[in-house]
């Protein structure tokens, strides 16, 4: 007589699929985060409560459908449940599934060693809360079935629904340094290619200073100056179409589509030593150390691909193969997204860290190494095609046949006059060693004549565009003064509020008239000592900061002799100051304080402007040295006009780490 078996599970299990498989703090956070992704929630905060106490807790709550008992019965208690399988979609906002192995909640077990959670389904009024206590996993081996996990059922708020996970008995510290990782490493979560999908993610951390900070996406078109994409649609899969970026020019072009998987979207930014010195500026690390090659499967990532030690498409072994050919990671910064549903065969592994390595993986590897690593090579390492001349070609093809015709004369002369033949050979050596120099030469003038073309095309167009605003905002400044001073009806009211707007353009034209005057004029450089400098721009301008409520004071170190545009100290020097203030003004609490600090090291002469105003979110300081991005309701060109005089000497500006207030260094190079 036939008889049945039946698969049972040991309390061991939990541990293979939560500390077994998810190893990474950051990763168990990613994977709660994907479940309210899927779960169509608009809005997921990551709540960390008394970390700096041994009650250390961390909440995941979430707007999302929610869970009803039956769920939670059938999905959330069932290993490996396949409820998404089958399922592309979410069905409220249409967003691609990613969980899709079960074992996501498994996270939590990661994480901590408790956990409390709280579910109501969208439309039901009935709120569930159940506690987890994993330690009941980790003792004497049973039938996982024989846990028993307590909840109660609860009366909840109509219309509010979602997950609330709060984890307690955290098995890891999370300092500020950790912190920041998981903000960062957050910030890379979702693809740059995302679409505005309603999804946003919160940290809250008031230890550290984290209220509600969104994360937010990174974009790095402003930082480098030589980037490319490449595609594979779904509507035109024959072809991949590429844009090269380079030093703001666009380059299209379109190749025969060889590779069989689905489509493709990808973003690969190269970084020379200037943009280098740019992204480490805008975010407090090397490009190294942010990592290199990403790779997002539906708009979210898939790790460790990218990471700074994670070489999955051999850039570096292949640099080594030839250092002024190809790149390396640490040039190298990118994004690869392809779709579960275009590319079925390009598979996740079971515990979600990384794709199998089939086939179809190897062509992924190869196309982004041919298509995209290649092209940005070719465009960086390979000289810019000379054009060629018609009348330099006809006049080099007719000195080389007058030569050739002098040095056949030379050998039939040879003979019965050795001494003309000579001088006619000496001649014509010297005839070809001119006419090389000669083409040498036009063609270095060619690539000076390109060089100031695009530059004088630029300024060019600068001028114009100045000259052409100014024209206009003066003509508004006279209508509007007309209108104020020769309309008799016009009430007292009536006529304030004019005048603010007249102040309006007044300041519209003084911007205009600083930013020609800086365009046009030639700079002097002579030997100054900028402590002098400093002091007396302090000086003549004591009434200012007076009027302000601010103490400056000066503190220099060393010989600050430097040969620099009078011009140029006094823009860095007025800049500085002037959003100094701005920021201080908002600070009610304090005494104003504003302090240069100014000394020279073996490469560079360096001067620090420090404030204990509001300072800096972390939020915008990667975009206050983009133009007409300002923190202090000004124009938002202060810094960047900093940023470019510090360039033009070799040096750079900075934001350095402060308790409270700002701190911008400005290094000169010696």
């Amino acid at each position: 007589m036939t008889q049945s078996l039946h698969f049972s599970a040991s309390t061991s299990v939990k541990n293979l699929f939560g500390r077994g498989l998810v190893t990474d703090q950051v990763a168990a956070v990613f994977e709660l985060v994907k479940n309210s992704y899927d779960a169509d929630a608009k809005e997921v905060e990551i709540i960390f409560s008394n970390l700096t106490s041994e009650k250390a807790s961390l909440t995941i709550y979430d707007d999302g459908t929610g869970m009803n008992l039956s769920d939670i019965e059938t999905k959330w208690m069932i290993i490996g449940t396949d409820s998404k399988k089958g399922t592309m979609y979410s069905p409220i906002y249409q967003r691609p599934l990613n969980g899709d192995k079960g074992i996501g909640r498994f996270s939590v077990d990661r994480l901590g060693s408790f956990l409390h959670m709280e579910a109501q389904k969208r439309g039901t009024t009935e709120r569930y809360l159940a506690d987890f206590d994993w330690t009941l996993f980790d003792g004497e081996s049973r039938n996982i079935s024989e846990i028993e996990i307590p909840y109660i059922k609860k009366s909840g708020e109509k219309n509010k629904h979602g997950v609330s996970l709060t984890i307690s008995g955290l098995r890891d510290i999370w300092d500020d340094g950790k912190l920041r990782e998981l903000y960062r490493n957050l910030r890379q979560f979702k693809s740059p290619f995302a679409q505005d999908d309603n999804f946003k993610i919160f940290i809250t951390a008031p230890e550290f200073g984290y209220h509600k900070r969104e994360v937010t996406v990174e974009k790095l078109e402003g930082v480098s100056s030589l980037w490319m994409t490449a595609e594979i649609s779904d509507t035109n899969p024959e072809i991949i179409r590429i844009t090269v970026n380079k030093d703001g020019l666009e380059y299209e072009s379109i190749q025969t589509n060889s590779f069989s998987f689905g489509s493709i979207k990808t973003q690969v930014f190269m970084f020379n030593q200037g943009d280098k010195i740019r992204f480490a500026n805008r975010y407090g690390l090397r490009v190294r150390d942010y990592g290199n090659i990403r790779l997002y499967r539906d708009s979210f990532r898939i790790y460790p691909y990218g990471e700074a030690k994670n070489d999955w498409l051999d850039i570096d072994r292949r640099q080594t193969q030839g250092m002024m050919r190809f790149l390396g990671t640490r040039d190298l910064i990118g994004y690869v997204q392809i779709g579960k549903e275009t590319n079925p065969n390009l598979k996740p592994l079971t515990n979600r860290q990384g794709l199998e390595e089939n086939a179809a993986f190897e062509q992924l590897r190869n196309f982004v190494v041919e298509i995209c690593i290649k092209t940005l090579e070719s465009y960086y390492f390979s000289k810019i095609k000379k054009g060629t001349n018609e009348t330099i070609k006809k006049t080099k093809a007719e000195i080389g046949g007058a030569v050739a015709g002098l040095s056949q004369l030379a050998q039939i002369l040879k003979e019965s006059d050795p001494g003309t033949a000579k001088q006619i050979k000496d001649y014509t050596a010297v005839i070809k060693k001119q006419q090389k120099n000669q083409l040498q030469y036009v063609q270095d003038q060619q690539e000076i004549v390109k060089v100031y073309s695009r530059i004088a095309q630029k300024e060019t167009f600068l001028h114009k565009l100045i000259h052409q605003s100014m024209i206009h905002v003066k003509d508004a400044l006279a209508a509007i003064n007309t209108f104020i001073y020769d309309v008799d009806y016009l009430e007292s009211s009536d006529k304030k509020r004019l005048l603010v707007i007249d102040g309006y353009i007044e300041d519209a034209l003084s911007l205009l008239r600083t930013v020609r005057d800086d365009v046009v004029k030639k700079r002097t450089k002579t030997l100054q000592n900028v402590e002098h400098s400093v002091r007396k721009y302090l000086q003549d301008n004591q009434a200012y900061f007076a009027e302000s409520n601010v103490n400056v004071s000066v503190v220099s170190v060393g010989n600050m002799e430097y040969s620099i545009d009078s011009g140029d100290i006094k823009a860095i020097l007025n800049n500085l100051a002037t959003n100094a203030v701005k920021s201080l003004l908002k600070v009610d609490d304090r005494q104003r304080e504003i302090k240069f600090e100014l000394y020279r090291t073996d490469r560079f002469l360096i001067i620090k402007c420090i404030d204990n105003g509001i300072g800096i979110p972390e939020a915008d300081r990667e975009r206050i040295f983009d133009p007409f991005q300002s923190t202090t309701d000004g124009f938002g060109l202060g810094l960047t006009i900093i940023d470019e005089i510090a360039k033009e000497y070799g040096g750079a500006l900075e934001l350095m780490e402060t308790v409270v207030g700002a701190c911008f260094s400005v290094k000169l190079r010696c």
